[in-house]
C-alpha cells in the first residue's frame, strides 16, 4: 500500500502543477471581431426611425462578410475603431433613372461601421451617374442586434 501512495504522490503533484500553471497562463483577448457578428435590425435612417433593413455579418478570415445591403455580400476589414468596406466603390445591382430619363447603376461609397452601446452605425454614400447626370447621398443608419 506504501509503494502505490507513493507512486500517485508525484502524479498529484504534477496534475496541481499543471492545474496552477494553466489557471496562471494569459486570457487571450476577445476577437474584435465578434462585436459586429450577427443579425442587425435598421432602427434609424438619417435620423428618423426607419425599419426596413436588415443585414447579416459574419466573420470571414481576419475580416467580415456583409450580407443583405446590396445584391453581393460585401467584404469588410477593421479599421481604427470600426470596420471600412475592402472596395471603396460597390454596386449595389440596383439601376437609378435621372429625370433627365438617362440611367446609371447605383453605387455604395466609403462604407464604414462602428458598434457603440449595442448599436450598430453604418456610413456610406450612396451614388450614381449617367452620361449627363451625377448624384451623390450621404448615409447614416443605426441598427439593433436581433
Amino acid at each position: 500500500m506504501k509503494t502505490i501512495v507513493k507512486s500517485v504522490r508525484p502524479l498529484l503533484a504534477l496534475f496541481t502543477f499543471i492545474l496552477l500553471f494553466s489557471a496562471c497562463s494569459p486570457k487571450s483577448d476577445p476577437d474584435p471581431l465578434d462585436q459586429y457578428v450577427g443579425t442587425w435590425i435598421e432602427t434609424m435612417l438619417n435620423g428618423k426611425p426607419d425599419t426596413d433593413d436588415e443585414i447579416t455579418i459574419a466573420k470571414s478570415g481576419t475580416g467580415l462578410t456583409i450580407s443583405d445591403l446590396t445584391s453581393n455580400d460585401i467584404k469588410a476589414s477593421i479599421s481604427g475603431s470600426g470596420f471600412k468596406a475592402d472596395n471603396k466603390s460597390i454596386s449595389t445591382g440596383s439601376s437609378y433613372t435621372f429625370s433627365d430619363n438617362t440611367k446609371g447603376i447605383l453605387y455604395i461609397q466609403n462604407l464604414t461601421g462602428s458598434v457603440t452601446n449595442g448599436e450598430l452605425t453604418l456610413k456610406y454614400s450612396l451614388y450614381s451617374e449617367s452620361t449627363t447626370r451625377r448624384i451623390s447621398v450621404d448615409f447614416t443608419e443605426v441598427f439593433t442586434k436581433k
